[in-house]
């Protein structure tokens, strides 16, 4: 009978250290956090055909995670699924350098000619609505980026001269503003513009390697820099509905804020990227919870799963 008792004895022990190393394992498990990002996959074929990528400059995401380009190369205005497959592929005559993209709550589509010095809008299925003309310098050279918020305001920005031109839900002039604090030094072009959902309005200012926060009206409400480590944002960044993620100048490293310009994370992207430095990518964040980036150099679209 002692025998048996001990057994049952050593038993327990054995079943609580076991215990006990499980419940280690599935802390340290626990205390693992996951990265922010993950990588998924990449797609995209080079050409100048439709469907196919030859110099696109911008992309954007509709509310379903659909992914639109502005091919300045190939002058189409290109739609894929978030694997890449193609959609939607169009041309306007009108439109001879296509620039910055956009897309509304609604699926309108919205694309910039800075050559032209106006904004393209066409309905969903390619269709042109409407153009919309406004006061910037014609120049192939300039940025001329767009917004749209959640109500149907739309913000086209003049990268030369840092004035907002602002357009009602039914595409109406309603007014222009300049984006304040905006650098002018050292020829660097304001923007891009971005819109949040709760109505905030983003401008990168490259000249000064911050990214402005402005209300809805054009008033500010700070600004976001580069971590304390150093570095320098690079002008293109993308805004979720819970954070802002920014380029940095290197073209390779990724800051994640919060809305309020905390800084979260920051990533380094060189194992898809590559090591070298180049002009900042152009990112978007989709409603499917993933970050685009579009890699010109080798003129394929990123996927990245956020998760947080």
């Amino acid at each position: 009978m002692r025998i048996f008792f001990h057994a049952l004895g050593f038993a327990a022990i054995f079943a609580g250290l076991a215990g006990c190393a499980g419940s280690q394992t599935s802390a340290q498990t626990e205390a693992t956090p996951r990265p922010p990002l993950a990588f998924i996959s990449s797609w995209g074929v080079k050409g100048s055909d439709p469907g196919q990528l030859e110099d696109p400059f911008n992309l954007a995401t509709d509310a379903v995670g659909n992914v639109f380009l502005a091919d300045g190369g190939s002058g189409y205005i290109d739609k894929f699924d978030s694997a890449g497959t193609p959609l939607l592929s169009f041309q306007q005559s009108g439109l001879k350098h296509p620039q910055w993209i956009a897309v509304d709550s609604g699926g309108a589509i919205y694309v910039s000619d800075p050559v032209r010095a106006s904004v393209f809008v066409f309905l969903p299925d390619g269709d042109k609505y409407r153009e919309l003309r406004v006061r910037a310098r014609p120049s192939e050279d300039n940025l001329l980026s767009v917004a749209v918020n959640d109500d149907g305001t739309v913000y086209v920005l003049d990268g030369s001269t840092g004035r907002v031109s602002q357009f009602n839900s039914r595409l109406r002039f309603a007014r222009s503003w300049l984006v304040p604090g905006i650098s002018r030094g050292g020829g660097a072009l304001a923007g891009p513009i971005e819109a949040a959902k709760d109505g905030s309005l983003y401008v990168a200012d490259p000249g000064s390697g911050l990214i402005r926060h402005l209300t809805s009206e054009g008033g500010s409400e700070g600004e976001i820099g580069p971590p304390a480590t150093g570095g320098k944002l690079g002008g293109r960044f993308a805004v979720s509905s819970n954070a802002i993620f920014a380029m940095d100048a290197d073209g390779r490293m990724l800051h994640i804020f919060s809305l309020d310009g905390a800084l979260k994370s920051s990533i380094d992207l060189a194992p898809q990227l590559g090591q070298g430095s180049r002009d900042a990518p152009a990112v978007a964040a989709s409603p499917r919870q993933e970050l685009l980036v579009l890699d010109n150099s080798a003129t394929r679209i990123l996927r990245y799963r956020i998760q947080f």
